[in-house]
């Protein structure tokens, strides 16, 4: 008999449990006890709703397990200090719908942990660990409400995790800039068909290849499903940008720090006449990588 992972335990542990008190005198104490470690907490009614913290590196069993027990938070926020343990403390928030992370170490293992969570509708990831790569994504699919899904600021999530994120048809909404992937991973985005926004930026490097370029827009011109669109961090050419008025739900693009010619953005606005087209000129910083991408 195959011994049981880390991982199954604490599943097994979180099942076995049963069902979490909701009482919401108990939520009064637990809104006290998480603003003491530093945490802002909304109540309604009584009820937690919302809870940010930014820091949870000094957090530990108990203040985890007891946010576990809001069974009536629907928006959570967390900083530093979430991994595969705490997470699986989490299991008895059964009407979260917004999650937010930042800097966890959480695994791509650990992902399953999210399961219990069946209202989700919104998570995010932003500077996840090295230990996640997204490769674990593909098990949100059995979430039956996640339509909008966020992964950003990690060279760690790259191809393979785009893979892993197209197969989440459901959803509606993505987002990734400062990662790994390639254009192979802009590629795997076709497979939504459901998509109506999508925000893509520049890959966290100095070096190719990259993630947008207009080779990467004449791909994405083949998601018509599209109404809104973000591009970050790049040089377009008005040739390549011009594909998009393939795209007949497109209701917005937006042109963020992108390296256009002398122009090019009022041709670019005639050939989307059907969508509202907004630019901003590259900052020094994105400047800087695009120079290192591109050229000078």
């Amino acid at each position: 008999m195959a011994k049981p992972t880390f991982l199954g335990l604490l599943l097994a542990l979180w099942l076995s449990a049963g069902p979490l008190p909701s009482a919401r005198g108990d939520d009064a104490d637990t809104a006290k006890l998480l603003r003491e470690r530093g945490a802002k907490v909304v109540e309604a009614g009584g009820a937690a709703t919302s809870v940010d913290a930014n820091d949870c590196s000094k957090w530990g069993e108990e203040e985890f397990r007891r946010l576990g027990q809001l069974a009536h938070l629907k928006n959570l926020t967390l900083g530093p200090g979430l991994d595969d343990r705490f997470l699986a403390l989490l299991g008895g928030l059964a009407e979260l719908e917004t999650l937010q992370t930042n800097l966890s170490t959480v695994t791509d293992e650990g992902v399953k942990l999210f399961l219990p969570l069946r209202k989700l509708k919104v998570l995010k990831f932003f500077h996840p660990a090295k230990s996640f790569t997204g490769t674990g994504l593909a098990a949100l699919a059995e979430l039956p409400n996640l339509e909008r899904l966020t992964v950003a600021g990690s060279l760690a999530f790259g191809d393979e995790g785009m893979a892993a994120v197209a197969t989440l048809v459901n959803l509606r909404e993505f987002r990734s800039w400062h990662a790994g992937q390639t254009l192979e991973g802009v590629k795997k985005l076709r497979a939504l068909k459901n998509l109506k926004s999508l925000t893509l930026g520049q890959r966290l490097a100095y070096t190719p290849p990259t993630t947008l370029a207009d080779e990467s827009i004449a791909v994405l011109a083949e998601i018509p499903s599209l109404e809104t669109l973000q591009l970050e961090e790049a040089r377009l050419t008005f040739e390549s940008l011009r594909q998009l008025a393939r795209l007949p739900a497109l209701k917005k693009l937006t042109l963020e720090g992108i390296d256009l010619r002398e122009g090019d953005l009022e041709r670019i606005r005639g050939e989307l006449p059907k969508a509202e087209v907004q630019w901003t000129r590259p900052s020094d910083v994105y400047m800087k990588r695009i120079k290192a991408l591109f050229g000078s």
